[in-house]
C-alpha cells in the first residue's frame, strides 16, 4: 500500500514537471530555473509524506490486529464455556430406538411409528409413577445410601450428540500440536445413559400370542445388557382378541404396551440404582447393598401385579430370592415373599392354593427367626396367621386364632402407628369372615381396623390397594364413600394421623358412623 501510495505521487509530480517544461514561454519573460535549495525541499515534502502515510498504515494495521485478537479471544472464552457447560450439565441419556417389526405381519408396517411414540409416551408415564413410589418407600425397605435423582431423564430417539460435536469441530480448527489433547476429552468425557431397542414377537400363524422383546444396553458399556420379552397374557383373552386383523393386531400391541412400559420403567431405574453402588463398598457390604436393591424392586413388581398383570408375580418372587441368597440373615425378604406367595396362594382353588400357603408359612417362619424387633415380629405373626387360615387344616387355623388373640391381647389399637400391622389385622378377620370361621362382629371390627390404617397411612399408598384387594371383599362394601368422608375428616382435622386414644378414636367412630359402617 506504501509503495502504491509512493509511486502515484511520485508520478503526479513527474507529470506536473514534464507538462511545465513544454509549455512555451515568451522571449521577453526570463526562463525560471531551480535552485538545489528547491529540490531539496520537493524531495524533503515526499519523504515525509511516505513517512505519514507509512505511519498511518502501521496504526491501521496495529488497530486491525488488536481487533482480530479480542475477537479470537472472545470467540475461545466462549467455545471454552461452551465446552464447559457442556461437561459440567451432563445428564443421563434414554434412548429408545424406533420399534422394529419381527412379528411376521406386513400390515403392522404403517403403524412402527405411532406404536413407538405411544411406547415413549407410555414409558414416562410409568416411570414417573415408579420414581414416585421410589421417592415415597426408599428409606422404608431400599439401599439406605441411595438419593433418587430429582430429574428424569426424557427419552429420545438419538443420543445427544453436541459435545462430540464441538470436539470434532475444535479438532479441525486447532493446531495439530494440541489435537491429541482435544481428542482425549471424548475419552475422559464420553455420553452416558441407556438405549433401548424394541421388537414386536408372535407366535402362531394366527398371531395366537403376541410378545414385545427389549434389549437394554449401556451406553458406556459399565453394566451388562438384558433381554426380555414381555408375552402377552393368554389367560383372559376373550374371541374377539384371536383374530389377526391389522385392527386387531394394532390394539393388541397397545394394550400390551402397558405392561411392557412398566417392566421397563421398573428395570431402567433398577439400573440406575445399581450404577448407583458406592465405589467404597466391597465384599459382604455390598451384596448387602444389593439385596436391599432386589428387596425393594420385589416389593416393587408385587405391587404392580393388581394394576399390570399376574406376570409380576414371577418377577416380585425372583427378585426376593436373589435378595435372600446375597443376605440370607436379613429378615425383610423372606417376609415379603411370604405375602406374596399368601396373596398368590389366595387366588387358587384347592392344592395349589394350599401348597402356596404352606410355602408362605415356612417364609414368615424364616423371617421371624431373623427379625429382632417385637413390633415387626408382630406384623409377620399376623401375616403368617392370615396363611394358616386358608390352609383348611385344622391345626393351623387354631394356631391362627391363638395367635391373633395373643397379639391383640393388652394391645390398644388407637395408639398402633404401623399402617401395615393394622391393615393386615383388617384383612384377617376379613379372610376369617369369608371362611366362615367368625361370626358377625369380625365384619365390624375389621372395617373398624382397616378405617385406622387408612387414617394412619399418610402416603395414601394403602387406599388404592384397600380398593382392589380381593380379601377384603366381604367388608368393603361402600368403600368409596368411607374414603371421601375420611378424606374430610383428614382436613377438618389434619393432625388427626398422629392423634391416639380418645383424640384418635373418637374421629374414627364419627366417620364409620356416617358410612354405616358400624
Amino acid at each position: 500500500m506504501k509503495a502504491k501510495l509512493l509511486l502515484i505521487v511520485t508520478f503526479f509530480i513527474v507529470s506536473s514537471a514534464s507538462v511545465s517544461a513544454q509549455t512555451p514561454v515568451s522571449t521577453l519573460t526570463p526562463s525560471a530555473t531551480s535552485t538545489p535549495n528547491q529540490s531539496k525541499k520537493e524531495t524533503f515534502s515526499i519523504r515525509k509524506l511516505a513517512e505519514d502515510l507509512e505511519a498511518i498504515d502501521q496504526s491501521l494495521t496495529s488497530i486491525a490486529f488488536s481487533l482480530a485478537k479480542v475477537m479470537v479471544a472472545a470467540l475461545s472464552l466462549l467455545v471454552l464455556y461452551r465446552l464447559v457447560l457442556l461437561i459440567v450439565y451432563r445428564s443421563s441419556q434414554l434412548v429408545i430406538d424406533n420399534v422394529s417389526n419381527a412379528s411376521g405381519a406386513d400390515e403392522l408396517e404403517k403403524v412402527l411409528p405411532s406404536l413407538s411414540q405411544l411406547a415413549r409416551e407410555r414409558l414416562v408415564r410409568e416411570m414417573k409413577g415408579v420414581r414416585q413410589r421410589v421417592k415415597e418407600h426408599i428409606k422404608s425397605v431400599g439401599p439406605e445410601t441411595y438419593r433418587p435423582p430429582n430429574k428424569l431423564p426424557l427419552p429420545q430417539v438419538t443420543p445427544d450428540q453436541r459435545l462430540a460435536d464441538l470436539v470434532a469441530s475444535l479438532n479441525e480448527l486447532t493446531p495439530d500440536q494440541i489435537d491429541p489433547v482435544v481428542q482425549l476429552l471424548k475419552v475422559i468425557f464420553p455420553p452416558f445413559g441407556t438405549k433401548v431397542t424394541s421388537i414386536l414377537q408372535s407366535q402362531g400363524q394366527e398371531h395366537s400370542k403376541l410378545g414385545i422383546t427389549f434389549e437394554i444396553t449401556n451406553i458406556e458399556g459399565r453394566l451388562s445388557s438384558k433381554l426380555y420379552t414381555i408375552w402377552e397374557p393368554t389367560d383372559d383373552k376373550t374371541p374377539d382378541t384371536k383374530n389377526d386383523s391389522s385392527q386387531a393386531l394394532k390394539d393388541r400391541y397397545r394394550e400390551l404396551l402397558r405392561p411392557a412400559a412398566r417392566w421397563l420403567a421398573i428395570e431402567l431405574c433398577r439400573r440406575e440404582m445399581v450404577d448407583a453402588v458406592p465405589w467404597t463398598y466391597f465384599g459382604n457390604r455390598r451384596k448387602k447393598y444389593q439385596a436391599q436393591i432386589n428387596n425393594f424392586f420385589g416389593v416393587l413388581n408385587f405391587a404392580s401385579v393388581p394394576t399390570h398383570g399376574k406376570f409380576f408375580y414371577q418377577l416380585a418372587i425372583e427378585d426376593l430370592q436373589q435378595s435372600i441368597e446375597l443376605y440370607p440373615d436379613w429378615y425383610q425378604p423372606y417376609e415379603n415373599l411370604a405375602d406374596i406367595y399368601s396373596t398368590q396362594g389366595r387366588e387358587f382353588q384347592a392344592k395349589e392354593g394350599v401348597k402356596l400357603q404352606r410355602q408362605a408359612i415356612l417364609q414368615y417362619e424364616e423371617a421371624l427367626e431373623r427379625c429382632q424387633d417385637e413390633a415387626i415380629k408382630r406384623r409377620i405373626r399376623v401375616g403368617k396367621a392370615m396363611a394358616q387360615l386358608v390352609t383348611g387344616n385344622d391345626t393351623f387355623i387354631q394356631e391362627a386364632k391363638q395367635e391373633i388373640q395373643n397379639v391383640e391381647k393388652n394391645w390398644d389399637a388407637t395408639t398402633e402407628l404401623n399402617t401395615q400391622f393394622l391393615y393386615n389385622l383388617a384383612s384377617w378377620y376379613a379372610i376369617a369372615l369369608n371362611q366362615g370361621f367368625e361370626d358377625a362382629s369380625a365384619k365390624k371390627t375389621a372395617r373398624l381396623y382397616l378405617a385406622y390404617a387408612l387414617a394412619r397411612n399418610s402416603d395414601r399408598d394403602l387406599w388404592y390397594w384397600a380398593s382392589k384387594d380381593p380379601d377384603l371383599q366381604g367388608i368393603n362394601e361402600g368403600f368409596a364413600e368411607l374414603q371421601f368422608t375420611l378424606l374430610k375428616k383428614l382436613n377438618e382435622v389434619p393432625q388427626l394421623p398422629k392423634l391416639k386414644h380418645q383424640d384418635f378414636a373418637k374421629p374414627i367412630q364419627e366417620v364409620l358412623q356416617q358410612v354405616n359402617w358400624l
